[in-house]
């Protein structure tokens, strides 16, 4: 392992970052507010730390495999701490400990807070919060890949180590061009939501800030009642539509402005059309459960139930109605929906539907060649064979997930907690989702829990964010030796 190169990409993304807190540090003095001192601070002190590392490392070599694992994870838990000085700073938190989980929270999209009072916010912090999620949700690696090239060091150990999903596509020849054009997506989409939110009446701000976190997948809203608060099916079922797109394969959005003859790539796609297909499936049944059972007008029903459902299968995390009330049916559907996640490529977390869907074809292929023993048949996406080593890897990463969770749910229950509290808030901590079950529901929050087991989360997160084999490398013997 290289540890100069490691410290190199370090330092140049706290620059990235210390730059990016000079924001928050202006709309603190916007609205006049007094803690734009500490927000520019923290941009000075990672700028610093993040200069100084750049220079002392400018001859690094260029990225091994081994470097990518160390790379990305080093990087993920350097952002998490940069990213919580602020938030500690300010005010915002009690503890540093609540601010490393907030700021995890926020960066891995995952969008479980231990702030109970929103209106003590400063819009700098508000701001911030959600900068946090829009930089996680297509990846502070994907963005650093589209500079590395100019500070003399090749991306592509990076990009493979954390964009999510089972493989990892190159949309143009470079490297760099792909996360120049994955981010120019990212920001129209962004900027689109931003209009269309403030023409329905959602203030300049809240628009900003509530456009960020939905494209991101991630959750972080301006109000405790999240988008409850509005009141406003219009701007419920805008946000859906977004939710909706921002889980998709953003190769599938880049092909549709750029190929004509592949704009229909969203119909053809494999992982799309099921799961398409699968999520409006659910909305209709969560959406026809409420009202039947209970007292749900049906423009109510089908508003609140496709709402929820988007939200947590997108993983982003959102709530405009208490699904905690609606009964064990409603909720067992929600959990299901939480670990499958979005698309592979997306900015969605969770297990991935395509991940899901080669698992169910491996198991119908296996029952064929019980009755033909002799058949050769091979598992394919979009008429395109699977490869052995993708097979293994997705059959490796179902299993580490379900291992993980078990494990993390355990843990979790040490602390006194029930079943159904400590298995919601696994998944949400490795689906990267942010609200969970019971007590951590969309109504309630993380600040009621121990520092045993907010830490316990904030690893669970990371683990999730970076899809488990990516933090795992880390501790075999093997990644370290020369």
């Amino acid at each position: 392992m290289h540890i100069l190169t490691v410290l190199k990409v370090v330092g140049v993304l706290l620059m990235v970052l210390g730059a990016a807190q000079l924001v928050p540090t202006g709309v603190s003095l916007l609205y006049g507010e007094d803690d734009w001192k500490f927000f520019l601070g923290s941009a000075l002190g990672a700028a610093g730390v993040g200069g100084m590392l750049t220079v002392v490392c400018w001859n690094a070599r260029e990225i091994s495999i081994r470097d990518g694992f160390v790379i990305v994870t080093t990087v993920w838990v350097s952002a998490c701490l940069a990213g919580a000085v602020p938030l500690y700073l300010t005010g915002a938190v009690p503890s540093f400990v609540d601010a490393i989980f907030e700021s995890m929270s926020g960066f891995t999209t995952t969008g479980a807070s231990v702030i109970v009072d929103y209106a003590a916010l400063s819009h700098g912090v508000l701001l911030w919060r959600s900068m946090s999620q829009w930089f996680g949700g297509m990846g502070i690696i994907v963005l650093a890949v589209a500079i590395m090239p100019a500070l003399g060091i090749a991306g592509m150990q990076l990009y493979q180590r954390e964009v999510p999903g089972p493989y990892h596509e190159k949309i143009t020849p470079r490297l760099r061009d792909t996360a120049k054009a994955l981010w120019s997506v990212y920001v129209a989409l962004t900027v689109a939501e931003v209009a269309i939110l403030m023409a329905l009446g959602m203030g300049a701000f809240d628009a900003i800030n509530h456009s960020m976190t939905t494209v991101a997948t991630a959750g972080f809203g301006t109000h405790a009642g999240s988008i409850a608060a509005f009141s406003s099916p219009a701007i419920e079922w805008t946000i859906i539509a977004f939710m909706f797109v921002a889980s998709m394969n953003f190769s599938l959005h880049y092909r549709l402005f750029t190929n004509p003859a592949r704009r229909w790539g969203y119909f053809r796609d494999f992982e799309w059309r099921w799961y398409a297909l699968a999520v409006l499936t659910l909305c209709a049944v969560v959406s026809a459960y409420l009202y039947a059972n209970l007292d749900y007008s049906l423009g109510r029903a089908v508003t609140k139930g496709t709402f929820q459902v988007m939200s947590l299968a997108t993983t982003t995390g959102f709530a405009s109605d208490d699904y905690v009330q609606w009964g064990a049916f409603p909720q067992i559907v929600l959990l299901f929906a939480m670990i499958a996640g979005g698309c592979a490529g997306s900015t969605s977390g969770g297990v991935k539907w395509v991940r899901l869907l080669l698992a169910i074809k491996n198991i119908h292929l296996d029952m064929l060649r019980l009755i033909h023993p002799n058949v050769v048949v091979h598992a394919k996406i979009n008429d395109v064979q699977v490869t052995d080593r993708i097979q293994s890897n997705i059959s490796s990463f179902l299993m580490m997930f379900m291992a993980t969770l078990g494990a993390l749910t355990l843990l979790i229950s040490l602390d006194g907690h029930s079943i159904v509290t400590s298995l919601g808030a696994a998944v949400s901590a490795l689906a990267n989702i942010g609200p969970a079950l019971e007590s951590l529901g969309p109504t309630g929050n993380y600040s009621s829990l121990s520092d045993y087991v907010k830490l316990l989360l904030v690893a669970g997160m990371l683990l999730g964010r970076l899809e488990l084999m990516t933090v795992a490398m880390l501790f075999l013997p093997h990644t370290w030796r020369v």
